[in-house]
């Protein structure tokens, strides 16, 4: 005689891991009898992932496109050197010291104190925290901020006290939101920040290029002009052919760096136009969305509806 109970074919809490694998007639089996908590968990998933792309904020790419100004010089005097450069030939060398200066210098607490300085624009980036009828900074209100530091501090997370935007603040949204992306066969570079805010965004990349040309122009413009007054003085005392043809030489060069940085021209990057917003928002993408809202709600189904299979057998 078989005892009670042991006459069925399926153990009470069998995996669905048979074997190093998936068993798939048991999943099956599990979703045709939990039908309805399987799609209703789903259902949840998606609704979820709808809510959310009515909440999340639209954001914009905003695109400005810049090149080497010494390269759009060499180019307006038919030098063969441009041509090469615009070809994409030798583009370890292109565009000059001063136009890889300033890109590494984009996202540097140069730039940030550049941005910083603008008050206008400093209340624009972070307007969550200006209080326009107060006319000043407060941390924006929170009803869940008490209760997340407190699990946070129990957990050993440390929280960073709250202080009004400056230099530090921008420095880190510069290196979280803009994008230097180049472009090896045109020499073309160009700076992307995905906003909900498009217009804020082009004012960030005007003010980028204008503060680090001006800057780049000044350093320059005031170290050419200290290095042209002591090759001076060293020509009046050395006598020595070759050594005076070194400094004739390096005073050359200091000269032009001199007269470029002096004229009223782009310096280290000339922009290709104005800032351009994309026609369509780059996030949130709702295929993304409900593709993972589907992903997750039948795996979370496929969890709840085999808990509740096994729970009743």
């Amino acid at each position: 005689m078989v005892p009670a109970g042991q006459g069925d074919s399926q153990p009470r809490d069998r995996s669905l891991l048979q074997g190093g694998s998936i068993d798939l007639r048991y999943l099956a089996r599990i979703v045709r009898a939990e039908a309805f908590t399987f799609v209703t968990v789903l259902l949840i998933g998606v609704a979820l992932a709808i809510l959310y792309l009515h909440i999340a904020s639209t954001r914009y790419a905003v695109r400005m496109e810049i090149i080497s100004a010494s390269a759009t010089e060499q180019k307006q005097s038919g030098g063969l050197s441009a041509l090469s450069s615009i070809a994409g030939i030798d583009l370890g060398s292109e565009g000059g010291p001063q136009f890889r200066i300033f890109l590494g210098s984009l996202r540097s607490p140069i730039a940030a104190a550049a941005i910083a300085s603008d008050q206008d624009l400093l209340r624009a980036i972070f307007y969550r925290e200006w209080s326009q009828s107060e006319q000043r900074w407060r941390q924006p209100p929170s009803r869940f901020r008490p209760v997340i530091h407190a699990v946070g501090n129990l957990l050993g997370w440390k929280f960073a006290t709250w202080s009004p935007p400056g230099v530090s603040r921008v420095f880190d949204y510069l290196n979280d939101q803009l994008k230097v992306i180049p472009d090896a066969k045109g020499g073309v570079i160009t700076l992307q920040i995905d906003s909900d805010r498009p217009e804020i965004a082009e004012r960030i990349l005007l003010t980028l290029n204008s503060a680090m040309n001006e800057r780049l122009r000044q350093h320059d413009l005031e170290h050419s002009s200290i290095d042209i007054d002591y090759l001076t003085k060293r020509l009046l005392e050395v006598n020595v052919v070759e050594y005076r043809s070194a400094l004739i030489f390096n005073l050359a060069e200091q000269e032009k760096t001199r007269m470029q940085a002096s004229a009223p021209l782009p310096y280290a990057s000339d922009v290709l136009g104005k800032p351009m917003v994309s026609s369509q928002p780059v996030s949130p993408k709702p295929v993304v969305a409900w593709i993972l809202g589907i992903i997750f709600g039948g795996l979370f189904g496929l969890w709840a509806a085999s808990a509740k299979y096994n729970r009743r057998r």
